[in-house]
């Protein structure tokens, strides 16, 4: 069987939209009649004040009696009592009525309508009175809805969301435009930086491989050790530091601290693996 929809003109498909929205507005009438029942069963108390008991027991009777759930009947009395007959707006639905309803500008919202995209008029829909409200809607069209759409469902699952970076990450233009944004390069950046640090953690928790990062570390500062004493070994016996002046000697003095406070915290190292230093000493090791 062959579908209007699938061959039918614009005309076939406007007529579906009037018959459609024809019988909304009945429905919307049977809504607001039916809260407006409640209503004559249930004024609204004054100040705000919450019915009693054996009313909303009421209520309930009838409801069932009717063959209506208790709290949709409840539903139909609340929004009826938020919009008084003149206030309603006869081509709005009933449940764009009952999304404004606890607005205190309800009035101005509904006689302000937005223009609905697909057809330029402008009308409420249940999608575009949420959006008023910041609700999330049925249905994503802004480009930040989409987004948000997509990450409702990436959140749900890392596996199923790095399948879906895999895949738009196929896509040449989406890694041309992805890769001209800085936070995403340093993001990616930053998780390789991790990634090989890691693997450096790795490698060097082998044996073979910390031997190895001993003995380079022991022959550095050994060398450092050896530079001084053969430097000093080779150098000192042709000078003639007693005929040096007293400013000299402290200069030198002065130089022998340095290299005192150096082995002390060398020692220090070696006993107690903290490199940190205080102040003092930093500047000390530091004056040339």
């Amino acid at each position: 069987m062959t579908s209007t929809l699938d061959t039918g003109s614009r005309t076939d498909w406007q007529e579906l939209i009037t018959r459609g929205r024809r019988l909304v507005n009945s429905e919307t009438t049977a809504q607001f009649a039916l809260g407006d029942l409640a209503l004559e069963m249930v004024p609204v108390p004054p100040n705000g004040k919450r019915p009693l008991a054996k009313e909303y027991k009421l209520l309930a009777n009838y409801a069932d009696e009717i063959g209506l759930e208790a709290e949709r009947f409840e539903e139909y009395r609340r929004v009826a009592a938020a919009w008084p007959k003149p206030r309603r707006a006869k081509k709005v639905c009933w449940t764009v009525h009952a999304v404004f309803s606890s607005r205190d500008d309800r009035f101005r919202l509904i006689d302000n309508p937005p223009i609905y995209r697909r057809t330029g008029e402008r009308m409420w829909t249940c999608d575009a009175a949420s959006r008023e409200l910041g609700r999330k809607p049925r249905r994503a069209e802004t480009s930040n809805e989409k987004v948000r759409q997509v990450e409702e469902i990436l959140e749900e699952d890392d596996e199923i969301a790095v399948a879906v970076v895999e895949r738009a990450m196929n896509r040449r233009a989406v890694v041309d435009k992805v890769v001209d944004k800085p936070e995403v390069r340093e993001s990616f950046n930053r998780a390789q930086t991790a990634r090989i640090s890691r693997a450096r953690e790795q490698t060097k928790s082998r044996p073979a491989v910390r031997r190895l990062d001993e003995n380079r570390e022991v022959l550095t500062v050994l060398g450092l050790c050896s530079a001084f004493a053969h430097g000093i070994g080779k150098t000192l016996p042709g000078l003639h530091l007693a005929e040096l002046s007293d400013d000299a000697k402290e200069s030198i003095r002065e130089g022998l601290e340095r290299v005192s406070a150096a082995i002390e915290w060398t020692e220090h190292v070696l006993q107690t693996g903290s490199t940190d230093m205080d102040a003092a000493l930093e500047k000390l090791l530091s004056e040339g």
